[in-house]
């Protein structure tokens, strides 16, 4: 069995967790043109620039944290479950949807593990929530021409030239905006 509150150098643990995830990312990058390539190749660049820091800081500044000691590993496991059932809605729900549920429901529960939930509580998270789900929806969508799944309750029904509902709500947001 592997103890997980041991003591282990993070930060060369980060840097090859890092190299590794950087690897594969750059070996999945495909066939893709040279101006669509930038940013992902720039990015993956970055990333093992930061791992490999990593890794030399691990050596000439060795220091030993243990890992998974604060907190509660319930929290950790839940959490990612959760994340493992976002994933797997989004196509089901649409990632607006999806991400807006699913948030909120992380939200609470990881605040509900430092203090006392409350519906105002609540109810002031669901906005905050919605807003930076909007923004980078829109940002994905319009300003990065990312095409997002839209799910069973925003997708266009039978007819490929009608928009769906969740496009021209965010449309008319962006229309109105640009006016003044």
């Amino acid at each position: 069995m592997i103890n997980i509150n041991r003591e282990i150098n993070t930060d060369i643990t980060s840097g090859v967790v890092g190299l590794m995830l950087t690897t594969v990312f750059f070996f999945g990058l495909g066939n893709i043109s040279w101006m669509s390539i930038i940013f992902p190749k720039t990015m993956l660049y970055i990333m093992a620039l930061i791992s490999g820091g990593l890794i030399v800081k691990g050596f000439v500044k060795p220091s030993r944290d243990r890992i998974f000691s604060v907190g509660s590993n319930m929290r950790w496991v839940v959490t990612g479950v959760l994340f493992f059932l976002w994933v797997l809605l989004i196509p089901v729900l649409g990632f607006f949807v999806c991400t807006v549920v699913f948030m909120t429901i992380i939200v609470g529960y990881l605040a509900g593990a430092r203090q006392r939930l409350t519906l105002r509580k609540f109810m002031v998270w669901v906005p905050i929530v919605l807003a930076e789900v909007t923004f980078y929806y829109l940002i994905f969508t319009k300003l990065l021409h990312v095409h997002l799944p839209e799910g069973m309750f925003f997708s266009p029904i039978r007819n490929k030239y009608r928009t769906s509902m969740l496009t021209r709500i965010l449309n008319r947001l962006v229309s109105n905006s640009e006016l003044t």
